[in-house]
């Protein structure tokens, strides 16, 4: 009786959050609407966007998780992930997976940009088309520039806050409240990375944030702790602040960050794939046996 009485509030939970997810992504597409309409050319307006940004990040990502955590779980705010440790080695092999996944992931991401839709469904391609078109211009106003105010304030609130409220949103609270409804890690941490890069709109790169959604969930799976996956996580879009940022300054190719995407860069894809699963087989053996060493000391 106990234990389905534990069942439907793990449902009622996880119904509770997609509402939440759901409302959240209707007003992420009407904000993103609105972001179009204001002059993009002007350096001021877009400071304003980044701040309000930030401030509606830290409302509807991370406060949400906190709550959750202190009024709806027994362990507080540790039901999160955020005050387990982890080993320096860990984090340190997450980020650098990030890196060594860039050729895969480009090859993954121009594979699906080529996607296309039966003719059947053609007016929801172009509305994908167009909300692709508006993310991007955006995405190039926010990262526009030469000045190092440019790419502190970029790496903080593009790279930085997002990383930390998306990781408590998507695998510190939705990812176990998923555990808790499917009895299944491998099945929540693949739902939830589907959830994860659906809510982000941008449907031509779904299946490179779809992988990389799984791989922040299966650091949280073998860790137990949040960094990794922060970690991992700020690397990620925080590489991308900075390249672009360097092409701006001319100090490097705008094509830089395509590596792998290009004719007779197929090894550069094969290399980066066996180096992400041989860093993945290893994150996963020193967690396991670190994990063992606790059980044996306790």
């Amino acid at each position: 009786m106990q234990n389905m009485e534990q069942e439907r509030h793990s449902w009622i939970k996880l119904s509770l959050i997609l509402l939440l997810l759901f409302t959240l992504g209707a007003l992420s597409y009407l904000a993103s609407k609105l972001n179009i309409s204001i002059n993009l050319d002007n350096d001021r307006a877009i400071l304003v966007s980044k701040l309000e940004q930030a401030i509606s990040v830290i409302v509807i990502f991370i406060f949400p998780p906190l709550l959750f955590a202190l009024f709806w779980t027994k362990t507080k705010v540790h039901y999160l992930g955020i005050t387990t440790k982890v080993s320096l080695k860990t984090l340190f092999i997450s980020a650098i997976l990030i890196l060594l996944a860039l050729p895969l992931i480009n090859w993954i991401a121009t594979l699906n940009e080529q996607m296309n839709l039966p003719e059947t469904f053609s007016g929801i391609e172009a509305w994908m088309k167009k909300s692709e078109e508006s993310a991007k211009k955006i995405t190039e106003a926010y990262t526009q520039g030469t000045s190092m105010t440019v790419l502190i304030t970029n790496l903080f609130v593009i790279a930085l806050l997002a990383a930390l409220s998306e990781e408590l949103f998507f695998r510190g609270m939705l990812q176990k409240v998923l555990i808790e409804c499917f009895k299944n890690k491998h099945i929540a941490i693949w739902t939830g990375a589907i959830l994860f890069s659906a809510f982000h709109m941008q449907f031509f790169g779904f299946f490179p944030r779809m992988l990389m959604g799984a791989y922040l969930g299966y650091l949280f799976l073998w860790t137990g702790s949040l960094w990794p996956g922060i970690i991992a996580h700020f690397v990620n879009n925080g590489m991308a602040v900075f390249l672009v940022w360097l092409s701006n300054r001319g100090v490097i190719s705008a094509d830089v960050d395509k590596i792998g995407t290009f004719e007779n860069e197929i090894m550069y894809v094969i290399t980066s794939t066996v180096l992400v699963i041989l860093s993945l087989i290893l994150i996963y053996r020193m967690e396991k046996k670190r994990r063992n060493a606790l059980t044996h000391i306790n």
